[in-house]
């Protein structure tokens, strides 16, 4: 019998050129790359041994009868290594790479070794094939049991594609369905319409390379500008090291000064020193170990059991000591973060919010050596939960709103009110605005919220009419997210309108916005809702930095000063006080106390010439309900 090799010849220089490349790279150590080189390799030799035993058994008659079985058996078992070792390497994908240390993969190698023992038997039994003196190389009885068995891992791999897709991304699913497809295209194609052209191995050749570039190529985890793993390397190997059950070493290391450094040294330098500092992290640790997480952050996470307080103290030493580039002495300050395998879990999200909030803390200001212990995971364990708390709340769009009465002390009525956002989740309980506010700013949901709040605000506004009790407006806080987001204002336009609320109803609590406004949009906001009758007033006045020339650019039409300050004026620890308020007043803007706790500051300040005053002398954050009571008893009148 012969056969037509080319497909197989082409096959077989594509994978040797893609093995080559592959070993020319580095990799991550990873179980799922150590079986993807195994099957690439088995698979090679597979390609191989058609070749060259097909070319056997052509000469069978020839060659010695030694060799040409000897080739043959080598194919078949190579054949069903490959098959075998591409299955465990599915296994792997679909995150199931347990199986292989339970009995049921024991019962998964019964058709490998049934093969291992037929491509070994049949010289003798002549099982898988025979030759002929007449025909040559003639299929045996178990040939097609051969293809079955082989067959079974392909149809295995499937099931457990579809029965765990949901924990491999799109990708993986993809790729891996079109490995089996060709793979049994191949088969289909060569054992049925053209038994005389060597086509298996082509398919199974073209499958990889599919693997290969979409998900195995070395460069997807490699670090372009430090040549260390980048993030992506470090999720899949920790994956990995927390799914085997390995206990390993979790070092981070920050250079929290680095943009100073590149301010003050300039861009090219600070990365100079920044490549030296990572060449002394590559040379004291494994370099299969160090990925960099992001632009500071670099982190070692290695099996092997090392001296971490050992690897602290000399690591920031040599970074002290700094690195001379271009005549210039830089230094680098760090903060190592420890993360003890015995405070971990199995889940790889937990580890990463732990490690996410002890960096943040590390952002904050922490210095020195951060070792995480149950304190700091409990904090984390809650952000957490607040973060999932408030995309529930979001979503079901339960967010209460709660209202802080304002007073004139004029008319000794309450003639305004601040919208306040509280969210109550069954698992967490009472969150405070501090936390849930912080959280919705940090991942962008402070969008989703705002628009909720304000929704909320004017329903409340259309049901129960708060100006017929001498409420004239309630102010609602909006963030500099918002207001920079195009169309902003008239979607909060088409929201009154959709409750039939004139904007003159409504006045917004902003911080000051300008510095970060380069594109104008929150002024083109500001200025559409003013012109629809919304009020804008700049909230917490004195708790920060803020410029009267910005306060004055933009359409503010009332100041609320912070607590902070109106306590301070009462403890006799500033008399800014009555300054800051005749500042106001003279560029004709209202002006709201904030922090009014007894009769005797009420009094006080009523006469410095504020228009509003706000605080627990009068009224503590109320529930709608009990809003509602105190505007309908007398207008609201506290005296």
């Amino acid at each position: 019998m012969q056969w037509n090799y080319d497909f197989e010849i082409a096959a077989l220089a594509f994978e040797i050129v893609l093995l080559i490349f592959y070993f020319a790279k580095r990799h991550l150590p990873t179980k799922k790359n150590k079986y993807f080189i195994l099957a690439m390799c088995t698979g090679c030799l597979a390609t191989m041994m058609d070749v060259v035993s097909g070319i056997a058994n052509e000469y069978w008659s020839v060659l010695p009868i030694e060799l040409v079985h000897t080739a043959n058996v080598i194919y078949f078992l190579s054949l069903a290594s490959n098959t075998l070792l591409l299955f465990i390497y599915i296994l792997s994908v679909t995150d199931q790479l347990d199986v292989v240390r339970t009995p049921l993969f024991v019962v998964y190698c019964v058709p490998v070794v049934i093969l291992y023992a037929m491509a070994i038997s049949t010289p003798f039994t002549k099982a898988i094939y025979y030759f002929d003196p007449v025909a040559g190389y003639v299929h045996g009885p178990t040939s097609v049991t051969n293809y079955i068995l082989n067959a079974f891992y392909l149809v295995l791999g499937v099931v457990y594609v579809i029965v765990y897709r949901s924990r491999i991304t799109k990708l993986h699913l993809y790729s891996i369905l079109s490995l089996l497809v060709l793979l049994c295209l191949g088969a289909v194609l060569q054992s049925i319409f053209f038994p005389r052209v060597l086509l298996t191995n082509a398919f199974s050749c073209f499958a990889m390379c599919i693997v290969y570039l979409s998900l195995q190529n070395p460069d997807l985890y490699i670090d372009k500008e430090t040549g260390l793993f980048n993030r992506d390397g470090y999720i899949e190997y920790l994956k990995e090291l927390v799914s085997s059950g390995v206990e390993f070493s979790f070092l981070v290391i920050c250079l929290d000064n680095f943009r100073s450094v590149q301010t003050v040294y300039g861009e090219d330098k600070a990365q100079r020193a920044l490549k030296e500092a990572i060449a002394y992290v590559r040379k004291n640790y494994s370099d299969d170990h160090v990925f960099r997480y992001n632009e500071e952050t670099y982190i070692v996470l290695t099996p092997a059991k090392f001296d971490v307080d050992h690897a602290m103290e000399f690591g920031r030493k040599r970074l002290d000591a700094g690195f001379v580039i271009g005549g210039e002495h830089i230094r680098f300050s760090v903060v190592f973060v420890v993360l003890p395998y015995e405070i971990l879990d199995d889940s790889i999200t937990r580890t990463q919010n732990i490690l996410d909030y002890a960096l943040k803390m590390v952002s904050k200001g922490a210095k020195g050596n951060i070792i995480v212990d149950d304190d700091l995971v409990s904090s984390s364990r809650r952000q957490n939960d607040i973060e999932i708390a408030l995309e529930k709340s979001i979503e079901k769009k339960s967010v209460q709103i709660y209202f802080m009465p304002i007073f004139s002390p004029v008319t000794e009525k309450m003639e305004r009110a601040e919208v306040l956002a509280r969210i109550f989740d069954r698992n967490v309980g009472f969150i405070p605005p501090r936390e849930f506010i912080a959280e919705a700013e940090k991942n962008g949901s402070i969008i989703s919220l705002g628009r909720h709040i304000f929704e909320k605000t004017c329903e409340f506004i259309r049901e129960q009419e708060p100006e017929l009790y001498g409420v004239s407006r309630i102010s609602v806080n909006l963030s500099a997210m918002q207001l920079m987001q195009e169309g902003m204002a008239e979607e909060f336009i088409g929201i009154s309108n959709k409750n039939g609320v004139s904007m003159d109803k409504i006045s917004f609590d902003i911080a000051e916005v300008i510095d970060t406004d380069r594109d104008g949009i929150a002024q083109t906001n500001m200025h559409l809702l003013a012109e629809a009758g919304a009020e804008f007033a700049l909230n917490d006045y004195g708790s920060g930095y803020s410029s009267l020339e910005n306060i004055m650019r933009l359409p503010i039409s009332m100041v609320k000063i912070d607590r902070s300050l109106v306590i301070s004026y009462f403890e006799k620890d500033s008399m800014l006080l009555p300054d800051v308020i005749e500042m106001f007043r003279n560029q004709k803007l209202k002006i709201v106390l904030v922090g009014v706790e007894t009769k005797d500051m009420a009094r006080r300040l009523s006469v410095m010439g504020c228009d509003y005053l706000q605080g627990y002398f009068y009224s503590r954050t109320l529930p709608a309900r009990d809003f509602l009571g105190l505007m309908k008893r007398a207008g609201g009148n506290y005296s």
